[in-house]
Parts: C-alpha cells; structure tokens; sequence
C-alpha cells in the first residue's frame, strides 16, 4: 500500500489488490498481502539466489518471515530438531569443486583360470579331476575340469593346442610317450601319485587264462582312449597278440555277449555303469592275470572280489588281475619355465587343502593317496613339479631310523624265495578276517 495527499489536502488511495474490473478496493489486510506477494515474486529471483548462500550454522526459513520491515532469510539451527538435522548436513555437505579426485586402491587382478582333463571313458579320473578343480577353485585358485583323450596320441595334441594344465593319467601312458620322447618326462611332472585302477579282461567262462586270447578278436575300448593305450601294453608285456578292435564299452559288451568278440579290456571295471547288469546269465566272467615279475616294474597286484562284480566273480574266491598306476600330472610345465611357476601355484593350494578332499562328499580313493609316495621306474623316476617337491621338503618330518631299518627288512624279505607269495598272503588275510568276526 501506498500513500500521498493531492492538492487541497484529500487523501488518495492507490490499490494494488487483485479483483473484478470495476470493483473497488478490498479490506486493508488482504491488500497488505496481495502486495507482500507481488513484491516477492518481483524479488524472487534474487531471493533464490541468495537463499543458496547458507552461512555456516544457520538454517532458511521455510515460509516467508518479516521483521522491521524487512525479510529475514535464516535463523539459528536450534529452533527445531528437524531443522537441526538440516543444519548439521549443511555444514557437514562436501564442497561442490573437489580439489583432486580420490584416490582408489589397486585391485589386483583376478587369477587366471586352469583346466583339469580327464579321459571320459574312466569315471573315477573324471570325478577325481571335479575333485581337484572344487578345492583349488574353493581357496582363491579356480579352474574347470574337462573331459578328452589322456593316450599318448591324446596328450600330444592336448600340448599343441594348450588346452589343458592338468591331467589324471595313467602312468603306462606315460611311459610308453617317454619312450620315443627324451624331453617328456621334464615336460610332463607329476604332482601326485593317485590310487590305482584295476585293469580287468572280460571274456567267456571258456577262457581260462590270457594266453587262450592269443589271435582272437579283443576291445580295447575307444581308439584314443587310456583303456586303450594300457590293454595294449598289457597283452604286449604278457606276449599275448590279439586282433585289436576298438568302440565304446556298452558297444563292446554287446558284441561280447553275441560272440562278435572274444573279449573286452576295461580299466576301473569296479565303477563302470555298464558293467552294473553285464554277465547276469553266468556266462562270462574276468580272466585271472596270475602276478609276475614281468609285470612288477609298472604294475601293482590287484584282486577283485564278488562284492565288486557279483556277475563276473566267483563268490568263493577273489580273482586276481593287475592295477594300473594313475597320477596327476601338470602339462608342459618343464623345470624352470613361466608355467611351471604358474601351476606351481595351484599345485600349493591343492596340497595346503587336501584335507578337504577326505570328506565324504568326494571320490574315497583320495584316502588312499600317500601325498609323499614317488613314481620309479625300472631306468629312472619321473619326476615331481618343483613347487610340490618343496612344499612336501618343507614338511618332512625328522628320519625315523628303526623306521627305515624295518622298510629294509621287509624289502630284503619280499625279495626271498621264502617270502609267501600274494595268494599265500590273501588266504591268510582272509583267515585272519573270519577268525576275528567268529571271537567277536
């Protein structure tokens, strides 16, 4: 509202109320508001501009306040908890223009991931390489398992094409690639000795021993396949030569049981699915392998009993064959190289958590594992990657020497003509057995 006097003393009203044309002034307290609020938008833009500049402590009002004739813009952040709160952000609240980015830590990259191969026709190497590839992946070293051909042939190509780290071998495949290659032993160093597998021959109940196969039909399993690269060598070491044919084992049962072949070769028969049904009708069962020193240099004795295969073994009395001895080896990683250091590493982590592996969720042949047991042969051994020797170096105990004096003793003996004999051994083990049931 403003005010004057015209000439000759009449007061005069200007109105800057808002209202129908033609309508007089209204009451004196809406018009002071009507014209409190043109004044504001009039100001608004300036008013914004300085509401932004909150000093320290202080607080805008939310409406607004009037005091001698002037607006006042903030008060004091103790007029109310919710607008102390504000007070606090405010003062609190970072600078719109930082001086310098913050610095953030390094991440440090993420570890390169491995793979395991295993042969696909052997079930207990590929669970076992699952096994591997579960607890290393579990404690900061990850990894995959695969399944491929672990022959000699397999091997090689797997090293060109660097598809593969590790592998669950058989040894004799193994050996039989060091033959012609001076280097791959050095290129090929295991990591651990593993439980071996029975190597068995399924044939007809005619067939009373190995050399009745001399020149008849045999499958040995897929052409690529470690079953068989190793039935191979064990008819060669046996001096037994037979026609050789080659498919998948239920194939190969097929052909058995319509009389297409003669037998069949299958390594870990124990844990084959396809033998589960096979020879219900009596007639076939697995050929004795008697042992021999011709056999010792690579193989172990083995027996299989009806518990293992109630369709092919005779109740009464376990059959004895051969074990093939498998490892797990790291691939292209000779002494000294980059990848030696690198699977080196996964090697450490395997080894500082194997006791993961005894749990009963994983493959039981990791019990039967002795972390420290070497791989000889008849030349030379083969030898172990370097970061798992010194893992097993740093946790030798100190030498037992009656320990020792008795491993000798027990070697001189086994080499005797007195010493009993496997089957002597077993038959006695077995009597020992019934004995200690009837006094319990």
């Amino acid at each position: 509202m403003a005010s004057g006097t015209r000439q000759g003393g009449r007061p005069i009203s200007l109105s800057v109320c808002l209202g129908k044309l033609g309508r007089g002034p209204r009451s004196g307290r809406f018009c002071a508001a009507a014209g409190l609020g043109l004044a504001m938008l009039m100001a608004g833009g300036d008013l914004a501009a300085e509401s932004q500049k909150i000093p320290y402590g202080m607080v805008p009002y939310s409406r607004p306040v009037y005091k001698n004739g002037k607006r006042i813009l903030w008060h004091g952040a103790w007029r109310g908890s919710s607008l102390s709160r504000y007070a606090r952000q405010s003062a609190t609240a970072k600078p719109v223009l930082a001086l310098a980015p913050e610095t953030q830590p390094a991440q440090p990259a993420p570890a390169k991931e491995f793979t395991a191969l295993a042969d696909p026709s052997d079930a207990r190497a590929t669970r076992m390489a699952k096994d591997f590839v579960a607890v290393t992946s579990a404690n900061g070293a990850p990894g995959r398992a695969i399944v491929g051909s672990t022959s000699p042939n397999g091997l090689a190509k797997v090293l060109k094409s660097d598809m593969a780290d590790f592998a669950v071998v058989s040894l004799d495949s193994l050996l039989s690639t060091a033959k012609g290659d001076s280097d791959w032993m050095k290129r090929a160093p295991f990591v651990v000795r593993l439980a071996p597998e029975t190597l068995v021959v399924i044939a007809s109940r005619e067939v009373k021993s190995i050399g009745d196969l001399q020149g008849k039909t045999v499958s040995f399993g897929d052409l690529d396949s470690a079953t068989s690269t190793c039935g191979r060598m064990l008819f060669s070491r046996l001096g037994v030569t037979a026609t050789q044919t080659n498919e998948p084992l239920p194939e190969a049962l097929d052909r058995l049981a319509s009389g297409k072949v003669d037998a069949v070769v299958v390594l870990g028969a124990e844990e084959a699915p396809a033998l589960s049904d096979f020879g219900a009708d009596g007639r076939f069962h697995i050929v004795p392998v008697p042992w021999s020193p011709t056999l010792e240099p690579v193989y172990a004795p083995a027996h299989l009993a009806s518990s293992a295969e109630p369709n092919l073994v005779s109740p009464t009395a376990p059959v004895e064959t051969v074990a093939e001895p498998m490892a797990l080896v790291a691939l292209d990683a000779a002494p000294g190289s980059a990848r030696a250091e690198a699977l080196g590493r996964v090697a450490r982590v395997f080894f500082d958590n194997f006791d993961s592996l005894l749990s009963d969720e994983r493959d039981p042949h990791w019990r039967d594992v002795n972390l420290a047991a070497d791989a000889t042969w008849p030349t030379e051994s083969w030898p172990r990657l370097a970061a798992a020797q010194t893992w097993l170096d740093a946790k030798k105990s100190p030498v037992d020497g009656s320990l020792e004096a008795f491993r000798a003793s027990a070697k001189s003996a086994a080499a005797s003509a007195s010493w009993p004999s496997a089957a002597d051994s077993d038959r006695l083990y077995d009597g020992l057995t019934r004995w200690r049931g009837l006094m319990q």
